[in-house]
């Protein structure tokens, strides 16, 4: 009575030896004993009686989010003219080599540290807190860092949020935060790189999450399609056909030909220039004879405005070699736009945003509010709080917790950042009061493009988490879409050409409009 009943089940059954390459990659990013502790978490399932659901359930559970399927790579972050980090989940990051998951290099000093051991790892649902044992020069604390992540549709990388006292923070969306697999691929591969001057060119923009893009100048008789940095997959439409795992795929009489696989990562060929590789097929084609198939694509940065971007052209063809160029303004830096108050503008890139119609007056009656499971945050937008009892004039985030009628300023506007890097907008209010560990409170607001949201447009907070007394929300608002986001391409295509009116724009007054000429009047002038 009161004894689980378990079936007699071998080891091996539960856990089949995997291959030996899969033991070695992961050994190679994470070590024999991150591979070691992985099975932990399932030996327990085994020996806690009276568990519901089967152990497969219980596994995928847990495994949920499976911060170890990054660790293939080592990714970069960069806090402009400040600091450049290289991150390995698994350990190993950049010069400071070991344990250390991120790796920060002052670019000031020309030093490099640790500032998160993957060692000392702190998982909570889509958060990931690094310790570290090294005292920080600001204090009495050791230096830390912080990861949110968010379902994305690609791999995405790391960007750099903000570092107050002895805390880095970071954000990172990616398909291996999603609930579903609705956007995963084994076959994408990183699709950003940094130049000498550490301005980031990031391509994912252009990634599809199936399906390819046509080549224009193909030949008539065959349609050449390739994807960015990741396999056309399961597609429909005229890709349907295509190998799964194909990056770049030739259709020709109704049949579809493997030209090239993801392997290599972008590279740089100078500051505007930048190639990526495909080849690696396991069957080569018929017409390839005993030339193995391969397709390079140069991406350019286009001179002049923005917007002016041409679609990928077959510049090459000899041995079934293929070269493509691709002019598009995703090969060009991106600038990390900050502001001290709520507005932001970029000529360059035709960006403006203007958060101040969100702000409240004091004597609002509806304030904007949020709450977790213990307290309320009462929130502004670049001034003081309409709601809470936090009295202070320059708070703009106020924790509450009503029960014991307890409140403490969690961020204040006069020290705000407002920044805007690579499509997200994050406001940051720091110097709160400080908690129990030291730290000072601080509130982080990610706003996302929302056309449709509620309440007039301005939505509401969400709040997503805290850690060490930092307060992270979601707020979507149309006050958030950015002029990057307003326009449709200039462009219409059929099955095999594509018609691209852009570069007939006229972008300012000084350009002035078109002229339409009446050419019967020319002809009765002759």
């Amino acid at each position: 009575h009161g004894v689980a009943h378990v079936s007699r089940v071998t080891f091996g059954e539960l856990f089949p030896r995997p291959a030996m390459g899969r033991v070695v990659a992961f050994d190679a990013a994470c070590g024999a004993a991150a591979l070691r502790l992985r099975w932990l978490p399932v030996l327990f399932l085994l020996l806690l009686p009276g568990q519901k659901g089967d152990l497969s359930t219980a596994v995928a559970a847990q495994d949920a989010f499976s911060y170890q399927d990054l660790c293939r790579y080592t990714w970069e972050a960069v806090d402009p003219d400040k600091v450049h980090y290289k991150i390995n989940l698994c350990g190993g990051a950049g010069d400071c080599e070991g344990s250390s998951a991120i790796c920060a290099h002052d670019l000031k000093q020309n030093l490099s540290f640790s500032v998160g051991e993957s060692s000392q790892i702190r998982k909570s649902d889509l958060l990931l807190e690094f310790s570290t044992t090294q005292i920080c020069s600001k204090g009495n604390h050791t230096w830390q860092s912080n990861i949110n992540f968010y379902c994305g549709k690609t791999l995405g990388s790391p960007e750099f949020v903000t570092s107050f006292e002895c805390v880095h923070y970071f954000e990172w969306r990616t398909f291996h935060a999603c609930k579903k697999n609705l956007f995963t691929s084994a076959k994408e591969v990183p699709c950003y790189t940094f130049d000498e001057n550490l301005k980031k060119h990031d391509l994912n923009p252009l990634i599809k999450t199936s399906g390819g893009y046509l080549i224009e100048d193909s030949d008539d008789d065959s349609q050449l399609y390739i994807n960015i940095c990741r396999n056309i997959g399961r597609s429909s439409g005229e890709t349907s056909s295509c190998p799964e795992d194909s990056a770049a795929c030739l259709v020709r009489d109704g049949h579809a030909f493997d030209l090239g696989h993801t392997k290599e990562l972008l590279k740089p060929l100078d500051k505007d220039r930048f190639q990526l590789r495909y080849s690696n097929v396991k069957e080569r084609p018929d017409f390839c004879g005993s030339h193995d198939p391969a397709v390079t694509i140069t991406f350019v940065c286009p001179e002049g405005r923005r917007r002016e971007d041409t679609n990928p052209t077959l510049t090459a063809q000899s041995n079934c070699r293929y070269e493509i160029e691709w002019v598009t303004e995703s090969a060009c830096p991106r600038d990390y736009l900050e502001s001290l108050n709520c507005t932001l503008s970029s000529e360059q890139h035709g960006i403006y945003v203007d958060l101040t119609p969100l702000t409240q007056s004091p004597g609002d009656v509806s304030p904007y509010l949020a709450k977790d499971k213990e307290y309320t945050y009462y929130l502004n937008v670049c001034g003081k709080v309409a709601g809470g009892v936090c009295m202070d004039k320059d708070v703009s985030s106020c924790q509450v917790k009503s029960e014991k009628s307890q409140q403490k300023v969690a961020g204040r506007f006069t020290n705000q950042t407002l920044r805007y890097a690579d499509g997200d907008l994050i406001l940051t209010y720091p110097g709160g009061d400080s908690c129990s560990s030291g730290f000072q409170r601080m509130t982080v607001i990610n706003f996302e493009c929302n056309q449709t949201a509620d309440n007039n447009g301005k939505g509401h907070p969400e709040f997503n988490g805290e850690t060490d007394c930092s307060y992270f929300f979601t707020w979507q608002t149309k006050y958030a879409c950015v002029g990057e986001e307003e326009g449709l391409p200039c462009m219409v295509s059929d099955k095999k050409k594509k018609y691209d009116l852009t570069r007939l724009i006229r972008h300012s007054e000084s350009e002035e409009n078109w002229e339409a000429v009446d050419i019967n009047l020319v002809e009765a002038k002759k």
